[in-house]
């Protein structure tokens, strides 16, 4: 149980990160969070929460946590937590996030995540296009500050950090016998025993043979929720981004989490 992750908002792609972390990890590691409601909150005072829950252990080494939580004010109550390897993950970051309206008590979310970007040992964010549009807004963001401002911020920060695509699971959806079709019907009839919404895809060369047991069965009727059945696969392959997706995939990418959660515990530990 080396590994703590905290997650202040434990939703859509925090979530799966998040699980597929602890998945991974196992017994190594201990899941805290909070769910994905009202994340304005969950920004303001999910660190004192975490301050009273997360439960105390001589055996953590290295503390990873979206940069939905205050790391700052997290640390400064918990001095035990201070003392590990801080891993910041940013998902979106609070400086490039397009608002309807520009308010100054929507400063402190961007300054949070400042604050938490200079407590923390790696910085990391899921494309550079994150991370450049982050450091680069430092500088003007502060301005906001009337007087006595900080300065050099982005310089200070700029070295802990590093870009680490968020990591997907690609699913091999074949519909041929050797690639278990069956499987993944029974998957969407789970998904509809649950009442679960969703719409599927399927695209592919057709053959003769459709599985039609699944498709047409009663009361099931998985053809209804089949947004597309594609006929024509060479078609869509026209109109569609072909871009490489394996640097995004956990095969690739699991590595990298691995070495970064793995890290030497400091030596004041």
């Amino acid at each position: 149980m080396s590994v703590l992750l905290i997650e202040a908002f434990y939703g859509g792609s925090h979530k799966q990160l998040m699980d597929l972390l602890q998945e991974e990890l196992q017994e190594d590691c201990v899941l805290c969070t909070l769910p994905a409601k009202k994340w304005h909150w969950k920004a303001r005072t999910a660190a004192v929460y975490f301050m009273q829950t997360v439960p105390t252990s001589t055996n953590y080494r290295i503390l990873f946590a979206s940069s939905v939580l205050n790391l700052a004010e997290l640390v400064a109550l918990r001095p035990d937590l201070g003392k590990l390897k801080k891993v910041l993950y940013f998902h979106e970051n609070q400086l490039a996030y397009p608002v309807q309206k520009c308010q100054e008590r929507d400063f402190q979310y961007g300054y949070n995540q400042i604050l938490s970007c200079l407590v923390a040992d790696v910085v990391v964010f899921n494309s550079a296009f994150n991370m450049e549009s982050f450091l680069t807004s430092i500088g003007k963001f502060m301005k906001l500050i009337p007087d006595h401002r900080p300065k050099d911020l982005e310089k200070i920060i700029r070295p802990k950090c590093q870009v680490l695509y968020f990591p997907v699971r690609f699913p091999d959806v074949s519909r041929e016998h050797d690639k278990d079709p069956e499987t993944f019907f029974k998957v969407l009839l789970k998904l509809k025993e649950k009442e679960l919404p969703f719409h599927v895809s399927v695209l592919g060369e057709a053959f003769t043979e459709i599985p039609a047991e699944y498709l047409y069965s009663t009361p099931e009727q998985l053809f209804k929720r089949l947004q597309n059945f594609c006929k024509r696969p060479d078609t869509v392959r026209r109109h569609l981004y072909k871009g490489e997706t394996a640097g995004f995939s956990w095969a690739a990418l699991g590595g990298k989490f691995r070495s970064l959660l793995a890290a030497e515990p400091r030596e004041d530990l």
